[in-house]
């Protein structure tokens, strides 16, 4: 995996950085993490253990924040004191899964965003989900009332209400925690932005959109209508701005090292 040298353009996030309290040294380098993807990485010295989200929110240029962070016991130098690139540790660590189906292990304290992703969106799913399905109870009772339905029909009705409150959930829960998931994927600031409120969205929109058409009739056009540009329309919207995104090229790196606006 090759190493570029740091350029005097990430001196600044470097100066930065070292502005820590925790931190004693730190050098930026753009590295080649699988062939043909580089990513700016941060190798840190420092006083004693600090989480990498600590690292990202000290730093106040986002679109300058290192991909990750590669804490060190020193900066290896040449004899004549120069950054030994070579000897910088590479941060992405590949190996077989424990499945033996083979894979890419992002160490989560390298990859930070990640796990942290993963960990918010798990915790908000079942709650939101709950309090989903709580809700319909109390304010739409009759949008799952299926008195009448005969077996097995009404026992797949009713998984179908519990996924749509879950799908909810996930939604709620990627709309808050999920961006980074899709920036990690190196498309342009809007694009990021616009397939993340669109994944969101296609998540959400289940529960909300299902409870309604239960509740109105078959023949009230106008409610049909409402509904059908207030959810198929936008689900159409949101999966068509994701063909955008994945067929958008990755954003290009500016003249500094960074992806452009």
């Amino acid at each position: 995996m090759s190493r570029e040298s740091p350029d005097d353009s990430h001196a600044a996030i470097e100066a930065e950085l070292c502005r820590h309290p925790k931190v004693r040294e730190c050098a930026i380098a753009r590295v080649e993490v699988v062939p043909g993807r580089t990513e700016l990485i941060a190798y840190v010295v420092t006083e004693e253990a600090v989480a990498p989200r600590e690292f990202q929110d000290f730093l106040t240029a986002p679109r300058r924040v290192p991909k990750a962070f590669v804490p060190v016991a020193s900066l290896p130098r040449t004899p004549d004191g120069k950054l030994n690139l070579a000897e910088l540790p590479q941060p992405v660590q590949v190996r077989r899964s424990s499945s033996g189906k083979g894979g890419t292990h992002y160490p989560s304290a390298f990859w930070p965003p990640r796990e942290q992703s993963a960990v918010g969106i798990g915790v908000l799913v079942l709650p939101v989900a709950l309090a989903a399905f709580v809700l319909g109870k109390i304010f739409w009772p009759n949008s799952t009332d299926l008195t009448g339905v005969p077996q097995p029909w009404a026992v797949l009705f009713s998984v179908l209400y519990v996924a749509e409150c879950l799908a909810f959930g996930l939604g709620i829960g990627f709309l808050l925690f999920g961006r980074p998931a899709v920036q990690r994927l190196g498309r342009s600031p809007s694009h990021t932005t616009i397939a993340h409120l669109a994944i969101s969205w296609l998540l959400v929109a289940w529960w909300p959109q299902d409870t309604a058409y239960r509740l109105a009739a078959k023949t009230d056009w106008p409610r049909q209508a409402l509904l059908v540009y207030s959810f198929n329309i936008t689900l159409m919207i949101a999966a068509a701005a994701l063909v955008r995104f994945v067929a958008a090229s990755p954003a290009k790196p500016d003249d500094d090292g960074f992806p452009g606006p």
